[in-house]
């Protein structure tokens, strides 16, 4: 009797956790609601601000895409590099994305990006760096260097912190659902968390 009892004790305790582990994320804990919302933003917009030299955000990359190709319709992510003024290497790799998404290269080229940076330890800060790995790619290099050079994308490099700041995104990467709530790998506790919460974020913002 002791020892079924003993089992049913146990039972009901892992039964406890695993509800507690598949229930709906908690605000406060797995996700936040912003002080200030976006205003002037979709209910189901996705942003996520990520940096290439982040190990987080390379983990995240292809679960958010494969994420967002799953949804119907597919959800287009809008993609902020992470900056801070004071960090030079966060304004390097911004002007790196927004010349690739420029071309319409940011998405096709993200874990290529990733893989450079990451795994191979590249230093894409440079535009003469950025022109070398661009030709390993194959892609146009006239067509970089120009995207490189161009007033638009250092309007969007130069615009960007205040972008990361309307969001009021402190760590990177971060997603952001309707401009109103903010996870993270580091708030939900994983990158296959940050997906599962996103994923009720997105399905509550569109039930409204």
């Amino acid at each position: 009797m002791k020892k079924l009892l003993r089992l049913i004790a146990v039972s009901t305790v892992l039964t406890c956790l695993l509800g507690a582990a598949s229930g709906e994320p908690k605000e406060g804990a797995q996700y936040i609601r912003l002080a200030k919302p976006v205003t002037g933003v979709d209910a189901r917009q996705v942003v996520e601000v990520f940096w290439y030299d982040c190990p987080h955000s390379y983990q995240l990359e292809k679960p958010l895409d494969d994420w967002a190709a799953r949804q119907k319709p597919p959800v287009k992510v809008l993609r902020i590099p992470a900056v801070w003024t004071d960090q030079p290497e966060m304004v390097a790799y911004a002007r790196l994305y927004y010349t690739l998404d420029r071309l319409g290269l940011a998405q096709q080229e993200a874990i290529p990006v990733f893989h450079a940076v990451r795994d191979r330890h590249q230093n894409l800060t440079t535009e003469k760096n950025t022109l070398k790995w661009a030709a390993k790619q194959g892609l146009d290099m006239e067509a970089v260097r120009t995207a490189y050079e161009s007033k638009e994308v250092t309007d969007a490099v130069q615009a960007a912190p205040a972008l990361r700041e309307r969001y009021q995104v402190v760590e990177e990467p971060t997603v952001v659902v309707g401009g109103r709530l903010r996870t993270s790998p580091f708030q939900a506790g994983s990158s296959a968390e940050t997906i599962r919460v996103l994923d009720h974020l997105y399905r509550t913002a569109a039930a409204h």
